[in-house]
């Protein structure tokens, strides 16, 4: 009998405990938003994007232009030089492909100045959610930007008090 009552007041004390766990939501977007700096970062790298899209569509436009006039001089070529000419066109559709893959790539050259320029701001933002996490006592904050959440209360949102440890 003793055991029974013992076991259902630390059944009641272990479910009290796991429903008093305190949680936050914080929109990480929302917070990056506010951050001009970080603006400004992802202002220079939307232009860095620009500009090697410009430069690989004007790449592509001069291999068209070879083929158009490969295609009207076809004729009057032989087979060799037929053979050459595709060649050539080819190789410079794949010099752009790899160009392309190099810049724009998993490891290229934008994924990484993007890394290189975003990682200090994501750090900061990332500590500073840790830090106000644990002295407010929550035990677990969620980012409403990356999860769907069908629900949660405007009380628990802590985006505000972020955004002022950032500022």
């Amino acid at each position: 009998m003793k055991k029974s009552i013992i076991l259902g007041v630390l059944a009641a004390l272990v479910t009290l405990g796991a429903s008093a766990q305190n949680y936050a939501v914080v929109n990480s977007q929302k917070i990056y938003q506010s951050i001009k700096a970080y603006a400004t970062a992802v202002e220079e790298i939307d232009a860095l994007a620009t500009s090697y899209q410009e430069n690989i569509d004007e790449a592509y436009k001069k291999v068209e232009e070879m083929y158009q006039n490969y295609m009207i001089a076809k004729a009057g070529l032989s087979y060799e030089e037929q053979q050459a000419e595709e060649q050539n066109i080819i190789a410079n559709e794949q010099k752009i492909t790899t160009y392309q893959q190099n810049v724009f790539g998993t490891d290229g050259v934008l994924t990484k100045k993007q890394e290189e320029m975003l990682k200090p701001f994501h750090e900061k933002v990332a500590k500073a959610i840790s830090d106000y996490a644990a002295s407010a006592g929550y035990a677990m904050v969620i980012d409403i930007a990356t999860t769907a959440l069908p629900y949660y209360s405007p009380a628990i949102d802590i985006t505000d008090e972020i955004i002022k440890l950032v500022q």
